[in-house]
């Protein structure tokens, strides 16, 4: 049988008496009840520990309203606390659950069923309180954590990455042994894939955790175009070819990471197309929004890997190519951040086209 700790403070004899016999009708459970009749001798009670639920009025002599509900809760917080109260006191009641006390009751319209599921409802809804406190403490550990790996990542880790990536580019161009210089260059292709991993995580790690982004006005057409040229080696080395369609002024309210949007999805275009194939972006005026598409005549996206694509480390079969399995996970949340969104659709044409929408403001 379920057995609970109940510590009436209640002034009114009358009232603490009704109290009692509603509670020992209750078949199933086994109420323990302790009355005082001063808030002053309640609180002492408390002091010792063992209550499972308080019944509080609020209207006592040594204390009245909220002061009352205040200095209960502050005696004992871990504690569930029903409020008990006269009809012109509801609002007083109201308030004090607005506090923190899990419950009220309006003296006169309470039953034996009422009063038991009231204080079964006030226990219950206080270990739900304190259960999330405490995953709210852990998950703020795990934050700082998160936030500590992140620092790691971007600099204990970046630096031997970038020595290492230096030097194999030294050594490359000392040496003039083919078997030397072809290992050389795989170190420096593999330290170059690191020093991405890292960047692509660190990014990846700050955004998930940001609520909101600074913004300023900026030319969608001006940022876009800025980032197409460092895309310029990799085009030349495939044959590759980029039409970038937009004319004149795109203004938004966005933050200047949204960059990296145009940058991950031209890196991808260029990644997962075969040699000799064509790239078209655009943007275009959708009224309150911008609407850019990035459509390649690559390899193409099966239905059923679509909805991997923008989950972080889903990687889908792109003809072998590797990645970090991030780059569309950063895409989706910098979108996002901005109120926007973004999808992928088939090229009729074969291929891909990457729809992006940013509201202008």
């Amino acid at each position: 049988m379920e057995h609970i700790k109940v510590l009436l403070i209640e002034d009114n004899p009358g009232d603490a008496r009704l109290i009692k016999e509603m509670l020992m009708e209750a078949g199933n459970i086994s109420f323990d009840l302790e009355w005082r009749d001063r808030l002053s001798a309640g609180l002492e009670r408390l002091a010792e520990g063992g209550i499972d639920v308080v019944l509080l009025d609020l209207m006592l002599p040594d204390s009245r309203g909220s002061e009352t509900f205040d200095r209960t809760l502050a005696q004992a917080p871990e504690v569930p606390i029903v409020v008990m109260t006269g009809i012109d006191d509801e609002t007083l009641a109201t308030s004090a659950v607005q506090k923190g006390a899990q419950d009220y009751l309006i003296k006169g319209q309470v039953d034996s069923n009422l009063l038991v599921r009231s204080i079964r409802y006030a226990i219950a809804r206080k270990q739900a309180e304190e259960a999330l406190k405490k995953y709210a403490v852990k998950l703020e550990g795990a934050n700082r954590l998160k936030d500590l790996f992140t620092d790691i990542m971007r600099h204990d880790l970046m630096n031997p990455a970038s020595i290492i990536k230096t030097m194999a580019e030294l050594k490359l161009e000392e040496t003039e042994d083919e078997g030397m210089r072809k290992a050389f260059l795989m170190i420096g292709r593999n330290a170059d894939k690191l020093i991405d991993m890292i960047r692509s995580a660190s990014m990846y790690a700050r955004l998930e955790s940001a609520e909101k982004l600074e913004r300023q006005t900026l030319d969608l057409n001006e940022v876009f175009r800025a980032a197409i040229d460092s895309f310029k080696p990799e085009l030349e080395k495939k044959n590759m070819r980029l039409e970038y369609l937009p004319e004149g002024r795109y203004p938004a309210l966005v933050n200047p990471v949204i960059e990296n949007v145009f940058s991950n999805l031209i890196s991808n275009a260029i990644k997962y197309s075969p040699q000799e194939r064509k790239i078209e972006v655009n943007i275009t005026d959708e009224n309150k929004h911008y609407r850019i598409y990035v459509k390649d005549w690559g390899y193409g996206i099966k239905d059923e890997d679509k909805g991997k694509l923008f989950t972080r480390f889903q990687r889908v079969d792109k003809k072998g190519v590797k990645g970090t399995g991030l780059g569309l996970a950063i895409v989706k949340r910098i979108v996002e951040l901005h109120g926007g969104r973004v999808w992928v659709e088939d090229n009729p044409e074969g291929g891909s086209i990457f729809y992006v929408e940013i509201p202008k403001s």
